[in-house]
């Protein structure tokens, strides 16, 4: 990540076996975009919500993707 405030709160398989879920939090009060760059192979990025399901395709790039996150807020994501 590009920024020392957002923490990996989980890096795990899915519950529903799909995928890798990749869970982080905004720490330090701030806003922004932040870019990930994950170094496994993945095809596709869809945000999720707490309980895993999918919500909302996210663009990628070469193993990595870009999102918008509020101070405190808590992202989860699916790779696949």
């Amino acid at each position: 990540m590009d920024r020392d405030d957002i923490v990996v709160d989980a890096f795990k398989t899915a519950q529903d076996g799909d995928g890798w879920i990749l869970r982080l939090y905004e720490a330090k009060q701030k806003r922004g975009e932040v870019t990930v760059c994950v170094d496994l192979p993945f095809s596709s990025v869809t945000e999720c919500n707490l309980m895993e399901t999918d919500e909302t395709a996210i663009d990628t790039t070469n193993g990595t993707f870009r999102f918008t996150i509020r101070p405190f807020e808590v992202k989860t994501f699916r790779l696949k």
